[in-house]
């Protein structure tokens, strides 16, 4: 293959690329511009238009919207931190733990795994019923409890991955010269997997962000979390569109924002860990 034609290569693939990004991106993009029109302009689709500020200040001007989004950032917070405090010693354990039957480790960690694939849809009827007894209904604490129990499992299966690949020699050393495996957890393999730490923290703050399905069903008015304020949008006079629009970019902003800070670590914890067998 001669230089020409792998600059046309390089050409029609840099082409394809863009285009496929353009087309990924074009609903966020269109989201966001029909944050700057009127209700009447958001109903017939259109790119060309008068922008204006009036959504953006009455979303932004509603009190409502930053109880919801103070209730995010809570569950969000919240539940990342417990997350990865419950889940980065279970991997350990999973990965390095001596059970008394070998096959212990891979039987809990497929429990963990198969957890995963949980829909949330197929645990509320249960989760409702017991969260009456508890007193539980419309109280931030019992989300966020529900959160951590179901965002565990993705930092267990994030994290193993990677503290199965730390050589083993560095715990037996450790361990000759004294150190507890609480100490070999803290001094010497979370500093190694601090990158997929990070990952998998990210994801489960992403994934909480988004929730809508369990903050719709176990909160009240006054612990729901933003998606549920977002879906409030839609009434019986019908939806308001441009709105919607304006509430979900702003929705959406500290999500691309701590992404786009965390970029490097996501990129790397993903493509060293979580993707490993």
């Amino acid at each position: 293959m001669n230089k020409t034609q792998r600059n046309i290569k390089k050409t029609v693939m840099t082409v394809i690329v863009f285009t496929l990004a353009i087309l990924y991106f074009f609903p966020i993009l269109y989201m966001f511009i029909s944050s700057f029109k009127t209700e009447t302009q958001a109903v017939a689709p259109a790119l060309f238009f008068k922008p204006t500020l009036r959504t953006l200040v009455k979303v932004l001007g509603d009190p409502n919207l930053f109880g919801y989004l103070k209730n995010s950032l809570i569950q969000v917070s919240g539940g990342t931190v417990l997350s990865l405090l419950i889940g980065t010693p279970a991997a350990f354990v999973l990965a390095f733990g001596k059970f008394k039957k070998k096959e212990t480790n891979e039987r809990v960690y497929v429990w963990f795994i198969t957890t995963i694939l949980l829909p949330p849809v197929a645990v509320i009827i249960p989760i409702y019923t017991w969260f009456q007894k508890l007193g539980l209904i419309g109280s931030p604490f019992g989300l966020l409890i529900v959160y951590v129990g179901f965002h565990v499992p993705i930092v267990v299966w994030m994290l193993h991955s990677f503290f199965s690949d730390m050589p083993e020699a560095l715990l037996e050393a450790a361990d000759i010269d004294g150190c507890s495996r609480f100490q070999q957890l803290t001094h010497i393999a979370v500093p190694l997997v601090r990158t997929g730490i990070v990952a998998a923290g990210l994801l489960v703050a992403v994934f909480i962000w988004n929730e809508f399905f369990l903050g719709f069903n176990l909160t009240g008015n006054q612990t729901a979390t933003l998606p549920v304020y977002m879906a409030r949008f839609r009434e019986q006079q019908g939806q308001f569109v441009a709105q919607l629009s304006a509430a979900s970019t702003v929705a959406i902003l500290p999500a691309i924002t701590l992404g786009w800070l965390t970029q490097k670590s996501l990129v790397k914890g993903l493509t060293m860990g979580a993707v490993k067998g």
